[in-house]
């Protein structure tokens, strides 16, 4: 989600270009979901799981990443910033409707939300962290079997 006109409000937009880029792994898509989220229902409604990333306001350091399930939304949560439409109603709307996907929300705490394009230095050097984030939560959802095998060795590392 986001909108590139508004600086660090198109981190989404950004992070979806660079995972296509680079490849994703077998049963997983991105969305540029920027406009209506209507636009995607027919997608949405064929996930099990949908990440969304967007700028997310919870007032730490730009550049602080926020991992949040829909109803960690509360009013004196992190706010996600708001595009045509709210991206959790349409999330409200398809349980209605008796669709479920699990939703994870990866928020990125912004820098800049102005008008103008491009990113601030900031939040582009976190883009590779970003990336690898939604790669892990991607991993986890995939092969949750081999990540849980391998999690001793990892704690054991640090």
């Amino acid at each position: 989600m986001g909108n590139p006109l508004w600086k660090d409000d198109g981190i989404g937009p950004r992070i979806v270009e660079e995972l296509l880029k680079s490849g994703l792994p077998a049963g997983v898509e991105a969305y540029n979901a920027g406009g209506s989220f209507y636009h995607y229902w027919d997608a949405f409604a064929a996930c099990r799981h949908i990440i969304a990333l967007d700028a997310l306001q919870g007032g730490h350091a730009p550049g602080t990443l926020y991992l949040l399930k829909p109803e960690e939304m509360l009013p004196r949560a992190p706010v996600l910033l708001k595009h045509e439409d709210d991206f959790l109603s349409v999330v409200e709307i398809m349980k209605f409707f008796g669709l479920s996907p699990a939703v994870t929300i990866l928020g990125v705490e912004p820098k800049e939300i102005t008008l103008g394009y491009g990113l601030s230095p900031e939040i582009l050097s976190i883009l590779p962290r970003v990336i690898q984030k939604i790669r892990d939560l991607c991993d986890q959802l995939l092969y949750p079997d081999k990540l849980n095998k391998n999690l001793s060795k990892l704690e054991n590392l640090s």
